[in-house]
């Protein structure tokens, strides 16, 4: 049997699997699922369509689920397995059919705030007081400093470090340093590339594909590198994914 406190109020059809603890004053909607060894913590609030994977831990004084605007109760979100969703973090629910999702092993730390139908991936580090706009995207393995926004339907590739105090107003590219408002390519993230096993010769590849594409201007990227990238047969795999998903979101000059 899950151990509840009996200060906390489970509301008639949610969904709790038989090694859950729940501590007091936190409350649970009907339409919640949580699954196996996960830990919700005192003063919790999770309603809305919310689904929590296997070995979450949720914070005091986290909310998961409200939906923005009208129905919030119809807020849909989505959560993997081994994620920490920290105190005062707050995880907005997407429309029906449009949850928002947060992947596995993510550490969500204190105040963050993730808007509705937005998508973080695997492996991220949100530090204090991120906030993600609806419909952003952050691929696997990013990682924020605080106090940043990243404005809605905007994509961070993976594997970037936004520097603190950052403004992400636009889809910033996989690999790189990001700072600014509104930002700017700093560099590459190395030694988060070589922390997640990129061989010496792809992250040196990958730094020289970032000096011709920004040739230090750190804005916008240089069309005729990009078709070059694009074009070539022996571009590294990682500096052909850089260069895709620049062809895909950026403003080319």
């Amino acid at each position: 049997m899950p151990d509840i406190s009996k200060y906390a109020t489970i509301e008639p059809g949610a969904k709790i699997a038989d090694d859950v603890k729940i501590g007091p004053f936190t409350y649970i909607g009907p339409h919640v699922r949580i699954g196996n060894g996960c830990v919700i913590e005192s003063n919790v609030t999770i309603v809305g369509r919310t689904e929590l994977g296997d070995r979450n831990r949720v914070s005091p004084l986290a909310v998961i689920g409200v939906g923005e605007g009208k129905g919030a109760e119809e807020g849909e979100v989505v959560i993997g397995q081994a994620n920490s969703i920290r105190e005062h973090a707050t995880i907005y629910g997407g429309p029906p059919g449009q949850p928002t999702r947060l992947g596995d092993d993510n550490l969500v730390m204190i105040s963050c705030y993730i808007g509705g139908g937005a998508t973080v991936g695997n492996h991220g580090i949100l530090i204090n007081n991120t906030l993600i706009g609806a419909g952003a995207v952050l691929e696997d393995y990013v990682h924020t400093s605080g106090f940043i926004l990243i404005s809605p339907g905007v994509r961070v590739g993976a594997y970037t470090f936004t520097l603190g105090y950052s403004e992400i107003d636009r889809d910033a590219p996989p690999y790189a340093m990001v700072q600014g408002t509104p930002y700017r390519v700093r560099g590459v993230n190395s030694e988060k590339l070589r922390r997640c096993g990129f061989a010496d010769s792809s992250i040196k590849a990958i730094k020289q594909a970032f000096h011709e594409l920004y040739n230090g201007s750190g804005d916008h990227a240089n069309a005729d590198v990009l078709d070059r990238l694009l074009a070539s047969d022996d571009t590294d795999i990682h500096v052909q994914r850089l260069a895709q998903s620049v062809k895909n979101s950026q403003k080319i000059t």
